[in-house]
């Protein structure tokens, strides 16, 4: 588990949790109930006295996506995750480059066939994959 500096603005992590509980009314024993963990130790991560794992942050996208937690605040929970974890700012969203070779080109040329919500549930298993890959 990482120490989180007592610096939390509200685009870390645990601020990022405690709104998304707060605006849907998750209590720390549910989530704790599906991490298979104490709701003290869940309270841990929403002072940001520690982080969840991958395992668990997993479990935590998987549940959130249950109570149909909108995807914008999944992704910014997930920025905020990556950001804490690595040190290095990181924006799912938004995202604009220009492909590099093929494979970047056909990606960027097939999701811009998507339809708006599909390209929301490309994101959110690109963030997956990011994530399982820290």
């Amino acid at each position: 588990m990482k120490e989180i500096p007592e610096d939390n603005d509200a685009k870390k992590f645990p601020a990022l949790l405690k709104r998304i509980f707060s605006r849907h009314g998750i209590r720390n024993a549910e989530l704790a109930d599906v991490l298979g963990v104490t709701s003290q130790y869940v309270s841990k991560f929403l002072c940001g006295i520690s982080m969840p794992n991958r395992t668990q942050m997993n479990k935590i996208l998987e549940y959130l996506t249950s109570r149909h937690i909108p995807v914008d605040l999944r992704r910014q929970l997930i920025s905020g995750y990556v950001e804490d974890k690595t040190g290095f700012f990181y924006e799912i969203a938004d995202l604009e480059f220009n492909a590099k070779d093929q494979w970047e080109k056909k990606l960027l040329t097939d999701f811009r066939l998507l339809s708006q919500d599909a390209r929301k549930d490309v994101l959110g298993y690109i963030s997956k994959i990011l994530i399982d890959s820290l």
